[in-house]
């Protein structure tokens, strides 16, 4: 597989498609941000187009799974919050997408976005060992991830805190137990996938990236455990 790296047009942003999804009913779905819709927690339909709609007028995919962001006991006091930054959007009939796969660049952190092969997630975080999907995931500090995304790529780094209760710089918003990795990270990355490679090309799925540091040294992902959670149990692979 060659090319650019691409991702489909969402309507106000520049984002990152996560990864594919299969519903326990069979709707073929991708996972990108919850910010990345037309307004971030609830469900209005958000609607997606590859690689623009000026350029191809054929919508590929509708949003329909994105929790509200909402009070409770134990939030802090201002604050709505939620477990992920994450929605599901289904792909229409007849649109082109492959489940288990992602786009891979030649090597992690040369910047570079041309595509030359594929991923194939073989598991997900917290399969195996008698683990469940939990919130938080499964990952310590100092394990090595991944992810790849439309602005800067593949980039790589070390996990650095985990479960971390994080607010969203100029919002209300408190995303509840999230990760924080030592990597590369630009604007129009958040959606992507992250992932740590077991073997190979083979991977393990573990989160939504949604953020990073203002210096691109840093970004921050909903466990995919999280997105569980939120948007329910989802065949990956």
């Amino acid at each position: 597989m060659t090319g650019r790296a691409k991702s489909p047009n969402f309507p106000g942003f520049l984002c990152s498609v996560g990864f594919n999804a299969t519903t326990a009913n069979g709707e073929k779905s991708f996972v990108t941000a919850s910010h990345c819709t037309n307004k971030q927690g609830g469900v209005e339909s958000t609607p997606y187009w590859q690689p623009l709609q000026s350029v191809d007028p054929v919508q590929i995919a509708t949003e329909v799974a994105d929790p509200a962001y909402t009070k409770g006991p134990g939030r802090p006091g201002g604050k709505v919050c939620r477990y992920s930054d994450a929605s599901r959007a289904k792909y229409a009939s007849g649109a082109n997408q492959a489940l288990g796969l992602i786009a891979a660049t030649s090597a992690a952190n040369n910047k570079s976005l041309d595509i030359t092969g594929s991923f194939a997630i073989t598991s997900n975080d917290c399969e195996g060992a008698g683990q469940t999907q939990q919130t938080g995931g499964c990952l310590t500090p100092g394990e090595k991830v991944d992810k790849v995304g439309r602005t800067t790529g593949w980039t790589e780094g070390n996990i650095t805190n985990t479960c971390v209760n994080t607010g969203v710089q100029g919002s209300r918003i408190v995303q509840l137990c999230q990760t924080f990795v030592s990597a590369g990270v630009g604007g129009g990355d958040s959606g992507s996938d992250v992932f740590q490679v077991t073997s190979g090309s083979n991977v393990k799925l573990v989160g939504i990236l949604w953020g990073g540091n203002s210096n691109g040294t840093q970004f921050v992902f909903s466990p995919l455990g999280n997105v569980f959670r939120e948007l329910g149990t989802l065949t990956t692979h």
